[in-house]
């Protein structure tokens, strides 16, 4: 009896334990659920705070402009919420005095000023400005929003624009050979981050896969990097508004140590040359490229999208780089993409029908990258010294081109 007894108590309690699993499995199952719709709704509101944020900083620095509207002011859909532009001021070095300052008190740190070299200065205003005493991680703060658009499944570009010296490769890589998780630059924290958001997303069902290339646009030709020490040229073919690269080679990446592996292999191969202003100038732009693809089966939800972070060559006037030769005609090539960039940029910001994609080999290589929903922020970087007061000038009144187109303009 005692035997049948202590049977019969074990049965009941697997059928409770068994009662309470079933219960718990529900739960899990509604929670993951309503994860799935937390992270739908998250998508959603990012996409809201991003344009609300693009109208507010319309306001603050293109109120002057409104006068243009006679039929009122702007819709949201006319603002230019996709493209940003932010200034970054370079630490002096030794003994290096400082022309370039930001102006204390302005509104979220937007403005910078130029001290001439014969008095008075120029003011300059951009979506953010960071002085020489940011941080890197300062920095990436002003990123990752869009790092995680590009996870969301919108192509984004991010680029560093400015002279030779001024901390473009810096802003984007960190100083190489340096292994200081503070001193990482823009690539190595995005790689990180999308890393990492593809576990969390794990949870809720997501897979996500990466192939990444590294294409330099040198003298407007296009070079493989991970083709062979830049050797493997590239043609551009355009089909029905779509821009594909032929033979491009794509790795395969699954963390940040293989993409930074195969980053290194690919600045090794990078075009330089010794000017008078820096002794590696880097005379191509450097595409990296990040492709992302993402599944939900539980959704039946995908994205794909692509992570472009760019480091451009370094523009330089003739005169002060001193540079002759095939140097000279480096020179020009630059000068000629960068322009292009520029009435790409303002083209697509002024909402223009015809964007002049093709009148360089930079901008027809990221047309696609550029279109539609694209998310854009060009950073120019600035070296603090007045010596370096003509290309800093030159610099800024680029940026500021951009930056201040806005329809009707």
């Amino acid at each position: 009896a005692t035997h049948l007894k202590e049977k019969a108590e074990a049965e009941a309690r697997e059928a409770a334990a068994k009662a309470e699993c079933a219960a718990l499995s529900e739960q899990l199952e509604a929670l993951k659920q309503r994860a799935v719709a937390q992270e739908e709704l998250r998508r959603q509101m990012a996409e809201t705070i991003h344009e609300v944020c693009a109208r507010a900083q319309f306001w603050r620095n293109s109120g002057a402009i409104l006068a243009q509207f006679s039929d009122g002011p702007p819709s949201p859909l006319q603002l230019k919420g996709n493209i940003r532009v932010f200034c970054r001021v370079r630490p002096p070095a030794t003994e290096e005095d400082e022309a370039v300052s930001c102006i204390e008190g302005a509104a979220e740190d937007t403005a910078l000023e130029v001290a001439g070299p014969k008095g008075g200065s120029t003011r300059f205003q951009f979506d953010h400005v960071f002085s020489g005493a940011a941080s890197q991680g300062d920095v990436y703060d002003e990123v990752t929003h869009l790092v995680q658009s590009a996870m969301d499944g919108h192509n984004v570009c991010v680029f560093a624009y400015g002279q030779t010296g001024s901390g473009k490769t810096y802003t984007m890589d960190g100083p190489r050979g340096n292994e200081a998780p503070e001193l990482r630059g823009v690539v190595p924290r995005a790689a990180a981050q999308v890393f990492a958001s593809a576990k969390e997303l794990g949870t809720l069902g997501w897979t996500f896969s990466f192939k990444a290339s590294c294409v330099e646009v040198y003298n407007e030709e296009l070079r493989d990097l991970l083709g062979g020490k830049g050797e493997t040229k590239l043609k551009i073919q355009d089909s029905g508004g779509t821009v594909s690269i032929p033979g491009l080679k794509q790795v395969d990446v699954t963390d940040s140590a293989s993409l930074q592996k195969m980053l290194d292999f690919a600045a090794k191969n990078r075009a330089t040359t010794a000017t008078q202003s820096n002794d590696t100038s880097s005379r191509s732009h450097l595409v990296f490229r990040l492709y992302l693809s993402g599944e939900n089966p539980k959704t039946g939800k995908t994205t794909e999208s692509e992570l472009n972070l760019i480091d451009l060559a370094g523009c330089e006037r003739v005169k002060q780089s001193g540079v002759k030769g095939i140097a000279f005609e480096e020179a020009k090539a630059i000068n000629k993409s960068l322009s292009a960039l520029g009435d790409v940029i303002c083209a697509l910001a002024s909402r223009a029908k015809h964007k002049p994609f093709r009148n360089s080999k930079l901008t027809h290589l990221l047309a696609n990258s550029l279109s539609g929903s694209s998310k854009t922020l060009m950073f120019v970087n600035v070296a603090p010294g007045s010596k370096h007061y003509s290309e800093t000038v030159s610099a800024l009144r680029f940026a500021a081109k951009v930056n201040d187109c806005v329809p009707g303009k």
